[in-house]
């Protein structure tokens, strides 16, 4: 009797290990600075107080500033309107929104929005209505024996 011996299975050959590595590496550089794109992508959009902002005609900014008016309705299709005055300051600008209104919204509040200018009037970008947390930007001093 003769014994053959049981052919080997073929193992996969070694370049093509290395062609799969280098291939998986490409895809996942690409979509790491993918998501670092996207992450930075949105703030090139300069954050400007009121009175800088008349600089910006026909561009997106991003506004700062306190309400100082508001009136209508943000579901309303002629949208919410308000106006911006600066921290320090007397300019303001007046805006228009459509879409949703944070809680903390009224007037005396601080906000931020994005938008475009358009001859004087922020057009703003829906739902980009962010209002600021008062008690984390007053610049009152914790009283002495107070816990932080």
């Amino acid at each position: 009797m003769s014994e053959t011996p049981a052919a080997a299975p073929e193992s996969p050959k070694r370049g093509f290990r290395h062609v799969r590595l280098v291939v998986a590496l490409a895809v996942a550089s690409l979509l790491g600075t993918f998501a670092v794109y996207t992450a930075f992508a949105d703030s090139s959009i300069p954050v400007l107080m009121v009175s800088q902002a008349s600089a910006y005609d026909g561009q997106k900014i991003r506004l700062e500033g306190k309400v100082t008016q508001s009136a209508g309705d943000a579901a309303d299709p002629s949208g919410l309107r308000f106006t911006v005055k600066d921290y320090k300051g007397t300019q303001t600008l007046p805006v228009v929104y459509t879409g949703a209104v944070p809680d903390a919204y009224k007037v005396g509040r601080d906000i931020v929005i994005d938008g475009t200018l358009e001859n004087g009037v922020l057009k703003a970008v829906p739902d980009t209505l962010v209002t600021k947390c008062p008690s984390k930007y007053t610049d009152e001093a914790p009283p002495t024996g107070a816990k932080t």
